[in-house]
């Protein structure tokens, strides 16, 4: 049986808060839904079962896929603290694939440019210099070859890279591919420990020690010289103390939690930031009648930003 608590707060990781229901069933934003229907929570999913099931799309996934099969949840019976043990598998240091295309040599109309213009992330040249590459329907290496089938291919890589070498990667599936538009597919995939790291971290160090932007994804990062990605709304005390590295905190969560629990949470981070003496804000890009930094152009985001710090009294 797997502990319930570790269960939470490892779904909290990758697919932010968890809701319960009276008959102890848990719920999750769907991973195999659109993103207009995963935001409905109708994956359901219990701590004394490995199955787990949404009531939108069907798609039965195994909870172990759910946390991608490298942690164990464990109670040691003799032990009365929570054991979360983490396996790294070893592919989480090497190149997903075997051959790629660097996203500034990809064609207009290619699906994966596509995929990054929709969201005006246009600097080709800039991301290829981060090593993001497309991989090609023959380059791909394959990571389950049972359900859910998964492979690189026809996905885009963002490597996470640290001290002049990689930590690790994120595949991200791509709309207007055959793999990207199967439903039992897994958009987001990974194998390092994520909560240790946050995305773009040297960069943005480099390009502004005194101040830091934080977004859950890495496209929204690209957004910012200065900008970080914690992978998903639950911030891990790693990731947070990671984040203390700099003077000047500007929290940008994702606004589409219609419940507000990740504006709450983002809230309470800024609290805690300022009560450790660093200048922090939290900005809700619901008062600006969007959901994502995805929706808005670099330059419009950044024109909030500012006014967000004139809001709270010019502190920068």
């Amino acid at each position: 049986m797997i502990n319930e608590t570790a269960l939470v707060l490892e779904l909290e990781e990758r697919y932010g808060p968890v809701k319960r229901t009276n008959s102890g069933w848990i719920r999750i934003k769907c991973p195999t839904c659109n993103d207009h229907d995963a935001r409905k929570y109708k994956r359901y999913i219990k701590a004394d079962s490995y199955t787990s099931g949404c009531f939108i799309c069907g798609v039965k996934k195994d909870v172990r896929d759910l946390v991608e099969g490298r942690v164990i949840l464990q109670q040691d019976p003799n032990k009365p603290v929570i054991q979360i043990v983490k396996k790294v598998d070893p592919r989480a240091f090497e190149i997903p694939y075997y051959k790629s295309i660097p996203v500034n040599k990809l064609e207009l109309d290619h699906p994966a440019y596509r995929f990054l213009t929709k969201d005006y992330l246009y600097d080709m040249d800039s991301y290829a210099e981060k090593g993001i590459v497309y991989v090609p329907s023959d380059g791909g290496r394959v990571f389950k070859s049972f359900p859910p089938y998964t492979t690189s291919a026809q996905r885009l890589i963002f490597p996470v890279n640290e001290n002049g070498k990689m930590v690790g990667w994120q595949m991200r599936s791509i709309p207007g591919t055959f793999y990207g538009d199967r439903k039992d597919v897994i958009r987001y995939y990974h194998l390092f420990d994520k909560g240790n790291h946050v995305y773009n971290y040297e960069e943005a160090k480099k390009n502004n020690p005194e101040e830091v932007i934080v977004v859950e994804g890495v496209k929204k990062a690209l957004k910012f010289p200065n900008g970080v990605a914690t992978w998903g709304a639950g911030i891990s005390h790693t990731q947070t103390q990671i984040i203390k590295s700099w003077p000047r905190v500007v929290i940008m969560l994702d606004a589409k939690d219609h419940s507000g629990t990740i504006q709450i949470r983002a809230q309470e981070l800024v609290d805690r930031l300022r009560a450790e003496e660093k200048v922090a804000i939290n900005v809700d890009l619901g008062k600006y009648d969007v959901e994502s930094p995805d929706d808005l152009p670099a330059e419009t985001l950044k024109q909030i930003i500012e006014e967000e710090w004139y809001e709270n009294g010019g502190r920068r």
